[in-house]
């Protein structure tokens, strides 16, 4: 599954309380907030509407959780670099019809023409 990221914006004060809290628990501070909206979304998801399709995205993505399996940040920051120098090498090599595919790829384009 395709990674996302959201970015929180937090007071110093809120800032300082949750890493505070983190450090003296042995919390991760991501590992956190995955668990919060987690559960957040366990109580609330039954008062979402959402096709039969949206509903089985929501509930494998629950299980890919569950299981653990999700990236770390540097995992994501590493994955995007990747995927930079890919398409660096590609517009280098453009013009010579090589092109590099990036991780986690084919290079295909199954629709194009």
């Amino acid at each position: 599954m395709r990674q996302k990221s959201i970015t929180l914006r937090l007071s110093e004060e809120e800032y300082m309380a949750f890493t505070t809290v983190c450090n003296e628990k042995g919390y991760s501070k991501s590992g956190k907030i995955r668990e919060f909206i987690r559960n957040m979304v366990k109580a609330e998801i039954g008062e979402v509407e959402l096709s039969a399709a949206e509903w089985e995205k929501v509930r494998k993505g629950i299980r890919e959780i569950e299981a653990g399996q999700f990236a770390t940040f540097e995992e994501m920051k590493r994955d995007l670099a990747r995927r930079r120098l890919a398409d660096k090498q590609n517009r280098e090599q453009g013009e010579t019809g090589h092109r590099v595919t990036p991780p986690g790829g084919t290079g295909k384009n199954p629709g194009g023409a």
